[in-house]
């Protein structure tokens, strides 16, 4: 699984996210954590970025079966920017 933290709150990274066309497939709390999750992923498309809401970080996680090509790119694109 690839991790990488981004210094930026949920809300702010969802909306830029969205606005690349990915649209969330999964959203919830998850209790272990103590924080919101979400799945994203583009319609139609194979792979899933997992965004996990610690406050002003958030947590970007690719699970090894489940980049489609794009997810991990994406998550070290965020984090780099």
């Amino acid at each position: 699984m690839f991790k990488v933290n981004v210094a930026r709150q949920a809300d702010a990274l969802l909306g830029e996210l969205e606005a690349r066309g990915l649209v969330v497939k999964l959203e919830r709390f998850d209790e272990k954590l103590g924080a919101r999750h979400w799945h994203l992923g583009y319609p139609k498309r194979p792979g899933t970025l997992e965004v996990t809401d610690f406050g002003d970080v958030c947590e970007l996680r690719v699970a090894s079966r489940r980049d489609g090509g794009w997810a991990e790119a994406l998550a070290n694109e965020l984090a780099s920017s």
